[in-house]
């Protein structure tokens, strides 16, 4: 199978992106000409519209004046609210608002005694509603609002002239009046605003005033001298939280000393060492600091140093018993102190008798002081600890009891902060407002806002109907409707409208234009004047019987592409021609170019694979035979098969009889061993199938096939038909040489095509040379095989083959 000419399948990106704006150009204004006098009727109809319209409407005068709205901001410095009422021009939006306000309104209707006009409702309230509907405010030009002032032009639009005038001037008038004595109004309010809520306030302190009164009096809490609310027992709490946290210091130093003394006797075992290994711990322990300069020093050294301690412990423990109760800590550490001491004197001095009685070991007499006077300490650090944890438990109770009468009195010190809390807003308030009715000095401040009128509304003039304007407006919607509804009628037939639309949508070259040709019975009429050459050929075989008709040079056009190569020889030698729907014109297209080719002193062979409709025997007026049919079962030989037409070169192999399988008879290999052997005999094989779109016999053959033309005869919904046929074609691999457009100018859609493809190419694709009576439906192809009792087998299958029931076999292949 030969591959595609580049020129109808491989054309470049930027080729096609030219053909589809090219086509989309075309498109357009295609449509709008096609549909021309569409447009026509419709502009002249929105003409008449316009018109009519411009008829039915009555006069309109508009008056108008533009005025300054500005600001003269005087500042006082005087603190008040009320001198910034006004700091800067209302906006336009602003100024319509209050132009168009009812209070406005009816004021304007008073001045320019508006109601007794013919032309203006009696009843104010429905002329309200009219000026407010009429009255246009917009600014002069750009820039006309500013921070201090603001431009604006007030129209007014009626059916008489003196009318809008002087509601312009009424409103205007009625608007000055409003804005100068708004910021008077404005500042009063403000003013009677704070008088009353000073008023309001008064009353309010007052109550509740005389009830704080009435709560001190009753509530149980002491008062100093600034007038704050006292709770007497949270100070006595907080002094017991002290001497509670002391107490507990204390006693986790006394612990901690214990701690290291045990540590201290479990790890050593001379007294001596362990006194000097507590001494180094406990750095502050100035008891064990004496005795051991006791023990270590004379005697009656250390008895003098012990005689001084002890007095000194004695004066300070008077001291300490006139300042402090029994119980105090301080007084009970210097007791045991003291304690300790005495008892220590009397130990020195029994050691000192006991020396001078005896003999003892230095050594023993130090260790066994040292561990007297460790027990002697511990006992006294015990002893201070079990009073702390005592004064410990007292202050804890204590502290309960204090802190219970506290929170008792904590709801009464909420209340009275907001008794104070309360008063202390309202008199902030009443002084505030008090601040601002002494500041509110109106003679001095600002006058607000003032309206200057620039230019007064004269008489009113003319604005409308305007013909011109009318029937412009009518004719657009005129073109906009035509337009709208001719490209709505163009989408919906779905047809080609120029060759390039055909290339851009098909993706494929167009091989030739074929016009339409007469109908039989004429052309047998025109040719039975002279005797024929070909008298069992029938007269749609133009190529013969007309070969000077333009319809005959097409054909000769098409032969000349197809053997444009150097050597003369066909680029493709079998080829298949079908075409999207059936009636297109395909079996005639097939005999006209077969004989075209022929006439060339080419071997040319037409296979009709029409097994459904086939058409080419009578054509050619041949003998009915077993044809392809028979070539297939393997009846006959391929030599016996082909028949002669009385055209020189030109040879035809029938259909044979109609299978009741002619899907599956073309699917055979015998099919492509017929098409290798015909290969060999034969300079081009030109195969006649159905139509794709119809049954599927065109889709198997399109496989053996070196090239597929395919025929299209421009109609309505033609576009989305091809573009199935093509894609179908497309997804079987098979190389598609091109578009054959048939019957030119045979009905609105092609007459349409045919002025493109003339306005293109210049002339007329053709004159009349018909085939039409050759059209036929998809459902005949569909009941063709219906009925017939010849199955196709093939070659070797074919004898041992049993007769099918027609019914089976025409279903099956109405299926398929």
């Amino acid at each position: 199978m030969q591959p595609a000419p580049p020129s109808s399948t491989n054309r470049s990106g930027s080729e096609l992106m030219n053909n589809m704006q090219s086509a989309s150009d075309v498109s357009v204004g295609g449509v709008l000409w096609r549909r021309k006098g569409l447009i026509l009727f419709l502009i002249l109809c929105g003409l008449g519209g316009g018109y009519w319209f411009f008829t039915q409407q009555e006069e309109t005068f508009r008056a108008g004046a533009t005025i300054e709205v500005y600001s003269q901001n005087v500042q006082t410095n005087t603190g008040s609210v009320v001198e910034n009422l006004t700091e800067s021009a209302p906006s336009l939006a602003f100024i319509q608002a209050e132009m168009t306000s009812d209070e406005v309104l009816k004021s304007a209707i008073e001045i320019g005694q508006l109601t007794a006009f013919e032309e203006t409702p009696a009843d104010v309230g429905a002329l309200i509603a009219l000026i407010r509907k009429n009255l246009r405010l917009q600014a002069p030009f750009d820039g006309a609002e500013s921070r201090d002032r603001t431009m604006v032009e007030v129209t007014f639009e009626s059916g008489d002239a003196t009318v809008a005038t002087a509601i312009v001037n009424a409103v205007v008038e009625a608007y000055n009046e409003y804005v100068n004595g708004r910021h008077r109004r404005n500042i009063e309010n403000v003013v009677e605003f704070f008088r009353e809520g000073r008023d309001s306030i008064l009353p309010k302190l007052d109550e509740l005033e005389n009830e704080f009164t009435e709560f001190r009096s009753t509530a149980p809490l002491e008062w100093n001298g600034k007038g704050e609310a006292i709770n007497p027992y949270r100070d006595d709490a907080i002094r017991l939280e002290e001497s509670l946290h002391a107490l507990e210091t204390q006693s986790r130093q006394l612990n901690s000393k214990l701690r290291l003394i045990r540590e201290a006797v479990k790890d050593g075992t001379n007294n001596y060492a362990i006194l000097q290994e507590v001494q180094y711990l406990l750095e502050d322990v100035k008891d064990i600091d004496t005795i051991q300069q006791v023990i270590e020093a004379d005697v009656p050294n250390s008895e003098w140093e012990l005689q001084t301690k002890l007095m000194g412990l004695r004066v300070r423990a008077d001291t300490l018993a006139s300042q402090f109760a029994p119980n105090h800590p301080q007084r009970i550490a210097i007791e045991q102190e003291l304690k300790m001491t005495e008892k220590a004197f009397r130990e020195i001095q029994k050691t000192r008798d006991s020396v001078q009685a005896e003999t003892i070991d230095v050594a023993a007499q130090r260790n066994e002081a040292a561990k007297t006077l460790l027990i002697m300490y511990v006992s006294s650090i015990r002893k201070k600890i079990q009073l702390i944890d005592e004064d410990i438990a007292d202050t804890n109770s204590r502290l309960t009891e204090v802190r219970d009468r506290a929170l008792k009195l904590i709801a009464f010190e909420n209340k009275n902060s907001s008794f104070l809390r309360s008063i202390a807003r309202y008199q902030e308030t009443l002084q505030s407002f008090d601040s601002q009715l002494e500041k509110a000095n109106l003679p001095s401040l600002n006058s607000g806002l003032h309206v200057n009128v620039l230019r007064p509304a004269g008489l009113g003039y003319l604005v409308g109907p305007i013909l011109s304007r009318a029937l412009v407006l009518g004719g657009f919607l005129g073109l906009v409707l035509g337009a709208a509804l001719a490209f709505l009628w163009d989408w919906s037939e779905r047809t080609f409208r120029s060759p390039d639309e055909i290339s851009t949508s098909l993706g494929l070259p167009i091989l030739a234009h074929l016009p339409v040709m007469l109908t039989p019975r004429k052309l047998r009429k025109k040719t039975s004047q002279k005797a024929s050459a070909f008298p069992k050929t029938a007269s749609i075989v133009t190529v013969l019987h007309e070969p000077h008709a333009p319809c005959s040079e097409a054909f000769r056009s098409i032969r000349t592409n197809l053997f444009s190569t150097a050597g003369g020889a066909p680029e493709y030698q079998v080829i298949q021609v079908t075409s999207a729907l059936p009636g297109d014109g395909k079996s005639t297209i097939v005999a006209n170019l077969a004989a075209s080719v022929a006439r060339a002193n080419k071997r040319v062979l037409i296979i009709d694979a029409d097994l459904r409709r086939p058409t080419q025997a009578k054509v050619f007026g041949v003998q009915p035979s077993a044809g392809l049919t028979g070539l297939l079962n393997g009846e006959i030989e391929f030599k016996d098969a082909i028949v002669e037409t009385d055209a020189e070169n030109l040879f035809v192999l029938p259909s044979g009889p109609k299978p009741n399988n002619p899907a599956e008879a073309l699917m055979l290999p015998e099919f492509g061993q017929i098409l290798d052997e015909a290969r060999m005999q034969f300079d081009l094989i030109i195969v006649d199938t159905p139509p794709l779109l119809s049954v599927t016999d065109a889709s198997n053959v399109a496989t053996h096939m070196d090239g597929v033309m395919v025929v299209m005869r421009i109609g309505r919904n033609i576009k989305p038909m091809s573009k199935r046929a093509t894609t179908l074609l497309r997804m079987l691999h098979v190389n598609i040489i091109g578009i054959i457009v048939n019957a030119v100018g045979d009905s609105g859609y092609s007459a349409t095509y045919s002025q493109a493809w003339s306005d293109s190419y210049g002339g007329q694709p053709g004159s009349e040379y018909g085939y039409s009576s050759y059209r036929y439906g998809s459902d005949r192809y569909l009941d063709a095989s219906k009925e017939q009792t010849v199955t196709v087998r093939g070659r070797h299958r074919a004898e041992k083959a049993e007769p099918i029931g027609a019914g089976a076999g025409g279903e099956s292949n109405g299926k398929g």
